[in-house]
């Protein structure tokens, strides 16, 4: 299996799962996940919410995804290809491809 690949960036992100709402900062990006840091992270398995700007694009991006992951600087969140728009993927996408 191959691994998406990341694009090391830092962006606030506004997080929500069933306990919380929190603003985060990302520590990286890939089309398939997002990693936020986080001194408090939550439990793998919980439904998560990520909604982030990234530069260059205008328009909020609205994700949905699962925590996947937890260490101890933060979280990795997967990203729900069916729960996500096709428009915000593709953006994501677009941003993290090599070059």
């Amino acid at each position: 299996m191959s691994r998406a690949p990341r694009v090391e960036v830092t962006l606030e992100a506004a997080y929500e799962d069933p306990q919380r709402q929190v603003f985060l900062t990302t520590r990286d990006l890939s089309e398939t996940g997002i990693y936020l840091l986080a001194a408090d992270p939550p439990s793998p398995g919980i439904p998560a919410r990520v909604m982030l700007e990234l530069p260059g694009h205008p328009a909020m991006l609205r994700l949905a995804g699962t925590v996947a992951r937890c260490d101890d600087a933060g979280f990795a969140v997967a990203l729900d290809l069916e729960q996500s728009s096709a428009e915000a993927l593709g953006v994501l996408r677009e941003f993290t491809l090599p070059g």
